[in-house]
């Protein structure tokens, strides 16, 4: 069985004027591209919605949903929403002059193939500072108070500066400079 199969899309659709599809997704749907991020757990609702104009087709990609993690401040376990929206452009031509932007695919395509793209938006969405924004002023925060707090007390004073020596670079300056 095809487990990518409801990620394409006839290319038939791309001459519509517009079209939606909507796929809710966990981290086995992850697990099929990249074992390594097998660790992102959580829902993802991603909608697509599909507008055609002037021959080029613009795919507009809605991802919401919740990442199950530890918060980077106090190591509780915190369900962290998230809420990102991607665009891409599809044409006909040659794949090879495919970006990052602009997705080309032959005339006799019969099926555009989502699911990678589908997976790049999921771990691009998933913040890189995994916290709660405001968690300290939240009534049932779901962070570790004791941890906030121990935090708080006992903050870290900026490391004493080292005596300035010089460094490397100033040694590379002098041998350019001769």
């Amino acid at each position: 069985m095809d487990v990518l199969a409801p990620y394409r899309i006839p290319a038939a659709i791309l001459k519509s004027d517009s079209a939606t599809y909507d796929w809710v997704l966990n981290q086995d749907f992850l697990a099929l591209f990249d074992e390594v991020h097998e660790g992102i757990k959580g829902q993802f609702a991603v909608k697509m919605d599909l507008f055609r104009d002037a021959g080029v087709v613009t795919l507009m990609f809605s991802v919401t949903g919740i990442v199950d993690t530890i918060c980077d401040r106090c190591m509780a376990s915190i369900e962290m929403p998230i809420d990102a929206a991607y665009e891409l452009l599809v044409n006909f031509g040659d794949p090879e002059d495919s970006t990052d932007e602009v997705l080309f695919i032959h005339h006799d395509t019969q099926k555009l193939d989502l699911g990678k793209h589908i997976y790049d938006f999921i771990l691009l969405s998933v913040p890189i500072s995994q916290r709660i924004p405001g968690c300290e002023e939240m009534e049932n925060a779901p962070c570790d108070t004791s941890v906030l707090t121990y935090l708080k007390e006992n903050k870290i004073e900026a490391l004493p500066k080292q005596e300035d020596k010089g460094s490397i670079w100033d040694d590379l300056k002098n041998v350019m400079d001769n």
